[in-house]
């Protein structure tokens, strides 16, 4: 696999030194040490300081637990103010992304403020022959259109290929995960979940 270029490098390198800067700053407003942190999270204090100067970026099952332990969801954790008018309409310009380098995908928000909203809509990258590293349920549903490429989708036992064009629904609470199973070309699946998890 080719190395990303030197501009998506130098990107994922400032998204993980913003990242590391805005949870530094939660813990210390919350006055807290890492310490504190590690026991609630179950991270050892190294990693938690790893992630805090940017020198290592948390997937989003970890940045989900740090996130907990601040009685906040991933999306306050992250959030910037939004725009006044994202109540409404969402400029694909101001588009948040949740990155999880680790389970190579990226996640972007497609609303500006998850608060008080029923449903999380999701713009969801797969890279080839990733996915989410096995299955898992939550309380919810979920539906997906794939926009591009294809998605492999296990609920429970049944395994479904879905492709360009194709849509799914499902009760979150089955057992469920996903993958792209192309050794060449992303994936791009509208993805919605009620109730918002992140």
């Amino acid at each position: 696999m080719r190395a990303p270029p030197e501009s998506l490098q130098q990107a994922n390198a400032a998204a993980s030194n913003h990242l590391g800067q805005r949870l530094r700053a939660t813990r210390r407003a919350k006055n807290q040490t890492l310490k504190e942190l590690a026991s609630l999270t179950g991270f050892t204090e190294a990693y938690l300081s790893q992630v805090e100067v940017g020198r290592t970026s948390p997937t989003l099952a970890s940045l989900k637990k740090i996130a907990a332990a601040y009685e906040l969801s991933v999306v306050e954790l992250l959030a910037d103010e939004p725009p006044a008018n994202s109540q409404i309409v969402l400029r694909r310009e101001q588009r948040r992304n949740l990155i999880s380098g680790a389970e190579g995908m990226v996640k972007e928000m497609l609303v500006g403020s998850q608060n008080g909203k029923r449903m999380e809509p999701l713009l969801v990258t797969i890279n080839p022959l990733e996915g989410s590293g096995g299955q898992y349920n939550h309380a919810g549903e979920e539906f997906g259109m794939v926009l591009t490429g294809t998605l492999e989708l296990s609920v429970e036992d049944n395994i479904f290929r879905i492709r360009k064009g194709d849509t799914f629904y499902f009760t979150s609470t089955r057992m469920h995960g996903f993958r792209n199973p192309s050794a060449r070309s992303k994936a791009v699946v509208l993805w919605v979940i009620t109730p918002p998890t992140f």
